[in-house]
């Protein structure tokens, strides 16, 4: 069985299932979600129940049963006190040791893996990519405004902007890690959007969208998706991916919105300096078709 830690916020968690279930399609091997990080955690919640993910799931030791694990086999693996958390008991634990991407962690042939950290390169899944992005369609019912919302997009040759800021302006742990994308950045992507895209129309998202009606200007069209919030963010993943091009910034959240765009021709601009320390090795992060700036 291979089962991994969920935490962090949306795009953590698909970067931590898409290495999970490959490497559960890799052994041929069940899967188990751990979501009980969630239960004392203010900043995020577990997000992936609006995808269309079928795998189990424990959350307060209690795991809810579906169709590929026996009901009597997770019984039999949470049986005693605490399971899950007695690693050396009846899960080996696999510890991510740095960003960049293992190779090893497919050749293991330990029984039971437990998979504890971030995980964030297509290389550990891409192999079994149709298989994930089938498992990360929205299942969940759109809002009105989203439905709206993905026609123009469709209709139009859209390109989508993230802007993160919250908690890394706000929290000065997260900021001395990550920092952020700069207007000269986004600047520079849009003009180069506009040299490689015919009448671009841009849709911009963000976690402070005052702060960018405030400061980003367009000549071309553009629309400023502001009708969700922290509840509705997977909506904002749907939209983007819907995006026939995608200028993203220094996050997974807007990572996966370009990732998962199945446009064959789409241009994806990210930030060359996805961390604010050099101390953190980003270089596996962004796949090589998309171009850095």
């Amino acid at each position: 069985m291979v089962a991994v830690e969920l935490i962090g916020g949306l795009g953590n968690q698909m970067f931590q299932y898409a290495t999970a279930k490959a490497l559960s399609l890799h052994r041929n091997e069940a899967l188990l979600l751990d979501s009980r990080l969630f239960d004392n955690y203010k900043l995020h919640s577990y997000s992936l129940k609006h995808f269309n993910i079928d795998a189990s799931v424990v959350k307060n030791d209690v795991p809810l049963k579906d169709r590929s694990i026996p009901k009597k086999i997770i019984d039999k693996l949470l049986e005693k006190a605490d399971a899950l958390t007695l690693h050396n008991r009846i899960f080996k634990n696999y510890q991510e040791k740095e960003l960049l991407f293992d190779e090893n962690l497919f050749k293991t042939n330990k029984k039971n893996i437990y998979l504890k950290g971030y995980f964030q390169s297509e290389k550990y899944f891409l192999k079994y990519q149709d298989e994930i992005r089938k498992d990360f369609e929205i299942v969940t019912p759109h809002k009105k405004e989203t439905a709206d919302m993905l026609k123009i997009i469709t209709a139009e040759n859209s390109v989508s902007i993230h802007i993160r800021r919250g908690d890394y302006i706000s929290n000065p742990n997260a900021n001395a890690v990550h920092g952020t994308c700069n207007l000269d950045y986004y600047h520079r992507a849009i003009e180069i959007m506009r040299e490689k895209v015919n009448h671009p129309v841009f849709f911009i998202f963000s976690d402070d969208i005052d702060w960018a009606k405030e400061n980003l200007n367009i000549e071309n069209t553009m629309y400023f998706v502001d009708f969700t919030d922290a509840s509705t963010n997977y909506e904002d993943i749907k939209l983007m991916s819907s995006c026939k091009h995608n200028i993203i910034a220094n996050s997974s959240f807007s990572w996966w919105g370009a990732w998962l765009n199945r446009n064959k021709n789409k241009n994806v601009i990210a930030p060359s300096r996805w961390f604010s320390t050099d101390m953190l090795n980003s270089k596996d992060i962004i796949p090589e078709s998309w171009m850095k700036i």
